[in-house]
């Protein structure tokens, strides 16, 4: 079998831990697929990850695939470069080795965190690909590392930097930037500094830069409810929902105090203060929950304001009544 003996060849390959393969052919349990797994030692280098990949790409290319779809995962822990060649022809060859070294360089440089990188796969008639990826960082790093982190990629891999990030800091110290299409300017850097450093009021930080229904770019503050520390739930959101009195008027205490410092930016730029990174925020774009202010637009609401956040809304806001 053809998938068998292109794992077993890539198990030959310096650099290469372990390989297995996942493999469907039965129309009836879903389209027809393979997955070759490769798991690498600690201290791969970039030339064997491009062996590997450039191996995997030649067999697509000399053996009849046709009507699968295609896949290679290589693997350290939790750590993952993916290259979904899909079941039609790849005509960047080049550009995916390229990428391939630079998962190794990244895995280097945040040597305590987790890298994922999915390759950008180019066929013949489709549009340009992208890379997309995340890191996420160690324990103890904070919205300082996840800074530098950001001016790593945009310095040191700029190439990979046109698809999707995710850049998290620890567990103890909350931060989060998502981008899509292009990292942060320098200025939107400025207010990341200065609104992670302004703690009189807990809270944490995301930025999320062309969301699928939050626009170009969105500030995403997350209270501490009741006095509690940011790390203690950083796996997920808070229970509970904004109707308590002291997490509102947290979220409203903030509001005013950073709103000022986010209007600087060129609107639009949506604004939350909640006990949630998502914001209340729904599928299409309405804010279900206070604190949400559209600066420069005008945001759609399915309750209503208090008078503190209708004064917010009034005083940034352009909306026609």
């Amino acid at each position: 079998m053809q998938v068998n003996q292109l794992t077993q060849q890539l198990r030959t390959m310096p650099g290469v831990d372990a390989t297995s393969n996942t493999f469907n052919d039965d129309i009836a349990r879903g389209p027809a697929f393979f997955e070759v797994d490769v798991d690498v030692v600690d201290d791969l280098t970039g030339d064997q990850l491009a062996a590997i990949a450039s191996t995997y790409l030649a067999d697509l290319e000399t053996q009849n695939y046709t009507g699968y779809h295609a896949q290679l995962n290589v693997r350290h822990g939790d750590n993952a470069f993916v290259v979904d060649t899909g079941g039609r022809p790849v005509t960047n060859r080049d550009q995916i080795l390229a990428q391939a070294r630079s998962w190794v360089a990244l895995r280097r440089r945040f040597a305590g965190g987790t890298v994922k990188l999915r390759a950008a796969v180019g066929h013949a008639g489709a549009a340009p690909p992208v890379t997309s990826g995340s890191i996420e960082l160690g324990d103890a790093a904070d919205y300082i590392t996840v800074a530098g982190a950001v001016g790593t990629l945009s310095t040191g891999f700029a190439d990979l930097t046109a698809g999707d990030w995710k850049i998290s800091a620890g567990k103890q110290h909350p931060a989060e930037i998502d981008t899509s299409r292009r990292l942060p300017t320098g200025e939107e850097m400025e207010l990341w500094s200065a609104l992670n450093a302004d703690q009189a009021i807990p809270h944490a930080d995301v930025f999320t830069i062309n969301g699928p229904v939050t626009g170009t770019f969105w500030v995403s503050e997350r209270i501490a409810e009741d006095g509690r520390d940011m790390a203690g739930d950083a796996a997920g959101d808070m229970a509970g929902d904004m109707a308590g009195d002291v997490a509102l008027d947290n979220a409203v205490r903030l509001a005013e105090r950073h709103l000022p410092i986010v209007a600087r930016l060129p609107a639009p730029v949506l604004y939350t203060a909640t006990n949630q990174y998502q914001g209340h925020i729904g599928f299409h774009g309405q804010a279900t929950g206070p604190v949400a202010i559209l600066i420069g637009g005008c945001m759609k609401r399915d309750y209503r304001p208090s008078a503190a956040e209708q004064a917010l809304i009034d005083q940034y806001e352009k909306c026609r009544h």
